[in-house]
């Protein structure tokens, strides 16, 4: 999974872009409960901004949204990336060194002390429960981060009265990667 460089091409000017943005977005959550409604919390500066949704603290493993802002031949372009990389990576670590070892565990306590018995397939399925868990966990994880991604990208494609680029996104997934004219929409991260 690698990290995906998205274009979104808009006819407002970079300067109504930053503005656009600075009116939704505030600089520390704690100003989260004043009167103007807010989608946004983080750092914009003249030509680049780095912000995160409201939705998520800042100890969540919701990845910020990081942007440059360029004057483009017709209107502004915005290059954004959103990093899950080093989300996905904490979040597999985390479940595979705890709960593959302990399916390991639970498999050797099963073949010594069960071995021979007519229980001693429930200490197999309860290892491979594990496993299981393990797999299941990552694989949520995953598509919840790219779930994730795609919402917020287009959520901030629209605030910015944008459109993502087609076929400026590198997709990879599985070991496939579709490069500039060949990307399918945002979101298909898989072909069927």
């Amino acid at each position: 999974m690698e990290q995906q460089k998205i274009i979104i091409r808009t006819a407002l000017a970079p300067n109504e872009v930053v503005d656009k943005l600075r009116s939704i977005t505030i600089t520390d959550l704690s100003q989260l409960h004043g009167p103007a409604p807010v989608s946004y919390y983080g750092e914009i500066a003249r030509d680049r901004f780095s912000i995160r949704n409201v939705r998520f603290g800042p100890h969540s493993a919701a990845p910020s949204i990081n942007g440059q802002i360029q004057q483009g031949l017709e209107g502004t372009v915005v290059t954004v990336e959103m990093n899950i990389r080093e989300y996905h990576e904490l979040t597999r670590r985390m479940y595979y060194s705890t709960l593959l070892p302990l399916g390991a565990l639970v498999l050797l306590l099963s073949i010594a002390v069960l071995g021979g018995t007519a229980y001693q397939v429930h200490g197999y399925i309860f290892s491979f429960a594990f496993v299981l868990c393990a797999v299941a966990a990552v694989a949520l994880s995953k598509a919840s981060l790219l779930g994730m991604r795609k919402r917020e990208i287009r959520r901030l494609a629209l605030t910015v009265n944008g459109r993502v680029e087609p076929g400026t996104a590198v997709v990879h997934d599985h070991g496939h990667s579709w490069k500039h004219g060949h990307t399918p929409p945002l979101g298909a991260d898989r072909v069927s």
